[in-house]
Formats: structure tokens, sequence, C-alpha cells
């Protein structure tokens, strides 16, 4: 019996500590949870974002760079409200398997960015390229501080 008092008795602790601690919101200053008028999840397009923006909307075109080959894709975009509205990549090299890898990789990008704030772009790996994406992901770097301008 004196087993399932202290089962009870820990668990009515838990559950005042748990209370306690979500009695107020250090963070906001307010009590109680938080609501979404608490907080700001969605920032108007002409206000700063936490990674850069704003950027001017226009269309930009620049070479991003990668490897220790020199190796660069050409890359064109057209920012509006700092959301990439459209995207062509050109692939650079020269080499049949590079050529091919590349290839691949700017027929896929298109559905990864179009649509998205540039600021929360950046590719990893692509239609099998490990490389490339920095390429790309330089290229949008560039971009970026062409745009803040």
């Amino acid at each position: 019996m004196s087993k399932k008092i202290a089962t009870a008795l820990v668990g009515m602790s838990v559950t005042g500590v748990m209370a306690a601690c979500s009695a107020t919101d250090a963070d906001s200053g307010t009590s109680g949870p938080r609501s979404p008028s608490n907080t700001n999840t969605n920032p108007s397009p002409s206000s700063s974002s936490a990674n850069g923006g704003p950027y001017k909307d226009g269309e930009y075109e620049v070479n991003g760079e990668y490897g220790t080959r020199g190796s660069s894709i050409g890359v064109a975009l057209t920012l509006e409200d700092d959301n990439i509205t459209a995207v062509d990549v050109t692939p650079h090299a020269t080499d049949e398997t590079s050529l091919g890898l590349q290839r691949r990789f700017a027929t896929a990008v298109p559905a990864l960015v179009v649509g998205k704030d540039i600021d929360d772009v950046d590719l990893d790996r692509v239609a099998g390229n490990s490389h490339t994406p920095d390429g790309f992901n330089d290229a949008i770097a560039k971009i970026k501080e062409e745009a803040a301008r």
C-alpha cells in the first residue's frame, strides 16, 4: 500500500512542477501557454529576415564555383518578395561524365527551390550530385549579396 501512495505523491509532484513551469513564459513575458498572437511566425516580406533579407526584386545571373578544379555552373533566377519565382541552371562542364551530372542537377533544381525564400535554400545532395550543389549554393550567396545592395 505504501508503494501506491509513494507513486501517487511522485506523480502529483511532477504535475505540480510542470504546472508551475508553464504558468509563466519567460521569453514573452506573458502567463499561460503561448498563443499564435504571442509569436511572429509569418513576418511580412518587407521585414528583415534573420538570415539577411529583404532583397531587391529582379533577375540575377551569376556563376557558382565549386571543387578544386575550378568547376562552375551558371545560375539565373528571379526574386520576388525574397522568394525565388524562377530558376535556370546552365551546366559548364566539358567532361561527359561531369556534364551529365550537371544536366541532371539542372533538371532537378527548379522543383526544389522555386517558391522558396532565398534564405531557406541550401542544397546538399541532388540528383546524384554531391559537389554541384556547392556551386549552386555559392551562386545563391553571390545573388544574395548582389540583391542586398
